[in-house]
């Protein structure tokens, strides 16, 4: 009695998607048959496998162009609700015809979000073009935790890179808070963790009103004292007087208001993602299509909950 006969064949499918490539392979056991058989089913099989490996990577692609539109189409709506927010924010700020003293935080529901929108004029940062050497040293130092020698350094690096000549002669300055990257010194682990205290506001005195500053700003402005800036910011947000600022440093704080305003939306994404919507606004007649105001500069950026 014949005894059937059995060959263990590899086969092995590749395929290319961009960069990668993908395989995949089988062990298969064929029984002996002619030769021209044996030939014709190995090629059958070794086709089904590619195709199968094609058609896997085909849709693995396309359900990555559907997350990533997906993901697209989230953040374009999301700055949509961010720039009514502002809008509505604006129109509350303008009718009421005050100046903005105080950092003001204010939450809203929108297009079935609740968005957080914060403002305050910008004389509330440091202003990288005009703030003294010790205040840019006190703010390395208290704000982004530079040792003390260091800070002076990055803040004596700041005014002279700020001080460079431009083709007239008047000093080039910083047109952006992201120029600050443009300082020997200072690179962007430094920059994170001030870039939301300061300004490149041309038109500053250089001084910081404390009545508009930040928790870290008032930190600085305090000289490292974190009791003390957080006891203050607690008493200027909990009651309408005014904020005694006797104990800041007399040489960094200024007054004032009426210069331009930082507007940023919070409007949550998807999971643990917020996308953060920013304008920089003058507030004045001449703005676009008769509005009160014009948007001197817009930005966004998305957060996750680790920041």
């Amino acid at each position: 009695m014949a005894t059937d006969r059995y060959r263990h064949f590899s086969v092995v499918a590749r395929l290319r998607l961009g960069r990668r490539f993908y395989c995949r392979w089988w062990v298969v056991m064929i029984r002996e048959v002619p030769t021209h058989r044996g030939l014709a089913l190995i090629a059958v099989l070794w086709i089904v496998a590619a195709l199968s490996l094609a058609a896997t990577g085909l849709i693995h692609s396309a359900k990555l162009e559907i997350r990533k539109a997906s993901r697209h189409r989230a953040v374009v709506e999301a700055a949509a609700l961010g720039d009514a927010a502002n809008r509505l924010v604006l129109q509350e700020i303008t009718a009421r015809a005050l100046p903005v003293n105080k950092s003001e935080h204010v939450e809203l529901e929108f297009g079935g979000r609740w968005i957080r929108v914060r403002a305050q004029s910008l004389n509330g940062l440091v202003d990288i073009n005009n703030a003294a050497e010790p205040l840019l040293a006190a703010l390395f130092q208290h704000a982004a935790g530079v040792a003390p020698a260091n800070a002076a350094v990055l803040a004596r690096a700041v005014v002279e890179w700020r001080k460079r000549p431009a083709a007239g002669g008047t000093p080039i300055g910083f047109d952006a808070p992201e120029d600050l990257l443009t300082v020997p010194g200072v690179d962007y682990a430094l920059y994170a963790r001030i870039q939301d205290l300061i300004s490149a506001s041309l038109r500053g005195g250089g001084l910081v009103n404390p009545e508009a500053a930040p928790l870290p700003v008032l930190v600085v402005l305090a000289e490292g004292n974190v009791a003390l800036a957080s006891q203050l910011y607690a008493q200027r947000e909990n009651s309408p007087l005014p904020m005694d600022t006797t104990s800041l440093n007399a040489a960094f704080k200024g007054g004032g208001s009426g210069g331009p305003l930082s507007v940023i939306a919070e409007v949550p994404l998807d999971g643990a993602v917020t996308l953060e919507r920013s304008w920089v606004v003058a507030l004045s007649s001449s703005g676009r299509n008769g509005l009160p105001w014009r948007v001197i500069e817009q930005r966004q950026r998305l957060l996750s909950s680790a920041n």
